[in-house]
């Protein structure tokens, strides 16, 4: 690839290869710098791999980033005629690198008419979502924390984070952010200012449709209104039930029948039949979940689970996996997608599973059963399950620090390395939801203000302007960044911006995009409200490590009190860079979480 760029790009032969590396975990960065480096020549034929229905879908998904970085009106309108795509995470794709365009580019116009239709799906979406789970949930008709409600209510949530970004290519995108902000984090007065000015700014179809989705309400005027949108009424449990086991998505689908299983709705069994004979073969989930009911519906589920040879369903994986604390704040989706990567696996008594002082290749899952942890420096500790087994020094690279064999029958999820930084890579949303989960303390990391310990040496190389050595040598400085080497940290340094802060301005507002801050010289002063005290930032100190990782808002405002220069790292870069350099990735984990066996043993 390195070759293919210095050789110029007359020659679009390698093209078609570049684009099917976007699906390898450890090539799609250089394949996409490579694509890049085309310009906005390279932008009909990523158009057309996007729009091939039997190309991988997971290189489709892969394109919109690439696109967004090849900005032109061509990309703009390529993009936007994919907001009609069916599958709902490269749609997702679409709408992100749409707003990076539009966040970046304020010369590129964005069509109005495809955005406007999408959003007003995407109302539809929310309503029947929210209708749904209300039928099901409200009232306490079903107990509200099964793995079904915890879907349906993310699937609700995401679906209002995607109006709001849809909202920003249509209106002033500074203007929607901050509206975003107050109504969900604001004090009520200033929530009834924000939604005021939005029920002003939308027009039309998008503000009957879309205020209702936004605006505070009671959950019951919300289904209400929802339910005259959609011409629909209430429906009873059965009826709820019965149209989710035939929704589209396929996790709401399994987990659906899941419910319906454990709750002995067996007046749908012959319904989850249908399902069984005539959904589309590539969706597994729904397969594994359907058999898994039907085969307790026709004997007791004692003897289901000493005659069912299959592994267990990913619908009752994701159940189990989501009672451990590592993945407290992973989606549902990606719980799923964790079930059906890994491979269930029957262990005899006395079989170690990882050793101690080795870096782990498999990590394992316990589902069943008790392992005992023995070290150099500590006695034997018994494990029950469901507890994580190697994960975080099989992610971060570290030893581990005893041995771990089995005591009795066990049965675990068991994972390669590989396989698990494969997920990651493609998905960022899993990356959130692990970091929100785990960067609650990491060691020498804590609170929004950090220091480096180097306030003279950063004032120096500030003084100087910084040269893109010097910006790897500052961020060096950073405690998150403790264990990146010399070339992951090139990368970071390319990604990071170079700002320069003028005494009485605002660096950020409470609504900015999440970024972290190296404050290489100066000073500014964080504000949260007219009666929190305020907080000063110095030379030497990185403000929002922690928030830029586990995707919390920092909820400050910024104002320079003292003329200097920092470094900005946004939150989407860095998340872009950890997608496509798994090594920086590991780095970042591995300085994170560097952590005993007792806080391993928490999660």
């Amino acid at each position: 690839m390195d070759s293919v760029k210095a050789g110029g790009t007359d020659d679009f032969v390698f093209v078609p290869t570049l684009i099917a590396l976007l699906r390898h975990r450890r090539l799609k960065g250089s394949a996409r710098l490579v694509l890049v480096s085309y310009g906005e020549p390279v932008v009909d034929a990523l158009a057309h791999f996007l729009r091939e229905p039997d190309e991988d879908i997971w290189v489709r998904r892969h394109i919109p980033a690439t696109l967004a970085l090849i900005p032109s009106q061509k990309t703009v309108d390529v993009l936007a005629a994919a907001l009609a795509e069916k599958d709902g995470f490269l749609r997702y794709k679409v709408v992100s690198a749409l707003e990076r365009l539009r966040r970046e580019h304020d010369s590129l116009t964005f069509p109005r008419e495809p955005i406007e239709h999408l959003a007003l799906d995407e109302a539809r979406t929310y309503f029947n979502y929210l209708s749904l789970r209300y039928n099901l949930f409200g009232q306490n008709r079903l107990p509200g924390g099964s793995t079904l409600a915890l879907a349906l209510e993310q699937k609700i949530q995401r679906t209002k984070d995607r109006i709001y970004r849809l909202l920003t290519l249509i209106y002033p995108w500074r203007d929607i952010s901050a509206a975003q902000w107050t109504i969900t984090h604001g004090d009520s007065r200033n929530r009834a200012n924000a939604s005021e000015y939005l029920d002003n700014l939308l027009e039309g179809a998008l503000r009957k449709r879309i205020m209702p989705v936004l605006e505070e309400l009671p959950i019951e005027e919300k289904v209400r209104r929802g339910n005259v949108l959609l011409k629909t009424r209430p429906r009873d449990v059965e009826e709820t039930l019965l149209q989710l086991i035939n929704d589209d998505d396929q996790v709401i689908a399994a987990s659906a029948i899941d419910t319906a299983r454990e709750h002995k709705v067996w007046a749908l069994a012959n319904d989850i039949e249908h399902v069984l004979a005539h959904r589309d073969v590539r969706d597994w989930y729904v397969f594994e979940a359907a058999s898994w009911a039907l085969a307790e519906q026709r004997m007791p589920a004692e003897r289901r689970r000493e005659l069912w040879n299959e592994p267990l369903p990913a619908a009752e994986l994701a159940t189990r996996l989501r009672e451990l604390p590592l993945f407290a704040t992973v989606t549902i989706a990606e719980l799923y997608r964790i079930a059906s990567a890994a491979k269930q696996v029957r262990h005899d008594p006395g079989t170690v599973l990882l050793t101690e002082g080795a870096i782990p290749e498999t990590l394992h899952f316990l589902l069943d059963g008790r392992v005992i942890a023995t070290g150099r420096e500590s006695g034997p500790q018994a494990i029950q399950a469901p507890a994580p087994l190697g994960f975080t020094e099989a992610l971060s690279g570290m030893p581990m620090t005893s041995t771990i064999r089995t005591d009795g029958l066990v049965v675990t999820l068991a994972m390669s390395r590989s396989e698990l930084r494969t997920l990651l890579a493609d998905n960022t949303d899993l990356v959130n939801g692990l970091f929100a989960t785990l960067s609650s303390t990491p060691p020498g990391v804590s609170g929004t203000i950090q220091t480096t310990a180097a306030a003279a040496d950063l004032g120096q190389l500030a003084a100087k302007g910084l040269t893109p050595v010097e910006k790897v040598l500052a961020l060096q400085r950073v405690p998150l960044f403790a264990r990146v080497s010399a070339d992951e940290m090139r990368h970071l340094a390319d990604a990071a911006k170079i700002v320069s802060m003028q005494k009485g301005t605002t660096l950020f507002t409470t609504s900015a995009p999440g970024a972290l801050w190296l404050m290489l010289s100066g000073s500014v002063v964080l504000k949260d409200g007219p009666e929190a005290p305020p907080v000063t930032a110095r030379g030497g100190e990185v403000i929002g490590s922690l928030e830029v990782m586990s995707g919390r808002s920092l909820g400050l405002q910024a104002e320079v009190i003292e003329e200097g220069t920092a470094l900005r790292l946004d939150r989407d870069d860095l998340y872009s860079l950890l997608g496509e350099r798994p090594e920086l990735l590991r780095q970042i984990f591995s300085g994170m979480f560097r952590v005993d066996t007792a806080r391993l043993s928490a999660f």
